[in-house]
């Protein structure tokens, strides 16, 4: 993940990968940034398994869809 994330009231924008090691991400809100200097690691790999779980499960969403024999709720 190289690109920002909205989480909430905040903006997740990570480290480049492959940063030097006094590169953080940051969070941001309202126009201030928060340097993440602990947390950053952590917060990129939660970040990273929820776009992932999303892209999973929106594909499964969809071949429900398409394999449902009724049609969809209006």
């Amino acid at each position: 993940m190289e690109r920002a994330a909205v989480l909430g009231a905040y903006t997740y924008v990570p480290a480049p990968r492959g940063a030097a090691a006094v590169t953080n991400g940051t969070l941001i809100r309202d126009g201030r940034a928060v340097t993440l200097r602990v947390t950053e690691p952590l917060l990129r790999d939660f970040v990273e398994s929820m776009i992932c779980m999303e892209a999973d499960l929106a594909r499964r969403w969809m071949d429900a869809q398409t394999l449902s024999s009724f049609p969809g709720a209006e």
